[in-house]
């Protein structure tokens, strides 16, 4: 899908602006999905990676990078609730939008008012009727985020997956919480107690479970952020502008 001499002209080829959802069905969709997610990943690592390099896109794992000095194998998964799949798919049939749900908060502590009936009833027995406590929103991050691992590390260990000296799972996080911000120069209002150290507790439970030994690198799509953990710890780095989301 790309092949660059410099990062200069990797750069010159990665579109922010482009849309997880530009129509079509079934295959194409997951394609584009991870399109999209590769650009970003690309983007935030395009000045640490060995030129010249080419990546093309395959199936187990989805992409495959050669550089001048290594192959990396990238794995791809949109972390997100199955019903909300089987919503996207339902209204791609209708239009192009990608459905994110936008909650609207009753106030601070209350959980959210979803912007559709749908959506709603969907989330009903979960996430709505009671108001989140605390970290609550933070703590069920690191949970969910470690559970999309461990799903992943399945999927590496079956037969025909193409593994590397060096693997990586790109994880985007579509999960329906509030404000989760993880990073010192996020809004004030969203950074609770625990935020910050919910990074570093998700990277000790990555190391003592072993994740590591799979995927070597597993980095996080999150609200603009691509959060990149190695067994050396956490890394928080900017995969765009404000304006280019």
């Amino acid at each position: 899908m790309w092949a660059a001499a410099d990062v200069a002209s990797l750069r010159r080829q990665l579109d922010l602006r482009e849309h997880p959802l530009a129509g079509g069905a079934g295959g194409l969709v997951k394609i584009q999905r991870e399109r999209w997610m590769m650009v970003r990943w690309l983007s935030a690592w395009a000045a640490e990676l060995a030129y010249p390099l080419r990546v093309g896109k395959r199936e187990s794992p989805d992409f495959m990078l050669d550089s001048a000095t290594a192959r990396i194998g990238v794995e791809c998964m949109e972390v997100v609730p199955e019903a909300f799949k089987q919503l996207q798919a339902k209204l791609n049939g209708i239009n192009s939008g990608w459905v994110r749900p936008v909650p609207q908060h009753r106030s601070e502590e209350a959980r959210a008012e979803w912007d559709s009936p749908l959506l709603r009833q969907l989330l009903a027995d979960t996430y709505e009727g009671s108001p989140w406590s605390g970290d609550e929103p933070e703590r069920l991050w690191v949970e969910v985020m470690r559970w999309a691992v461990e799903k992943k590390r399945q999927v590496l260990h079956k037969p025909g997956y193409a593994r590397q000296a060096r693997n990586v799972l790109l994880l985007y996080d579509n999960w329906p919480l509030p404000a989760v911000a993880f990073v010192e120069d996020a809004d004030p209002a969203v950074l609770r107690s625990w935020a910050l150290a919910a990074l570093d507790t998700l990277s000790q439970q990555l190391r003592d479970g072993g994740a590591h030994a799979d995927f070597q690198q597993i980095d996080i799509l999150h609200e603009g952020w691509l959060l990149s953990f190695t067994d050396a710890g956490v890394r928080p780095l900017r995969y765009q502008t404000l304006a280019a989301e």
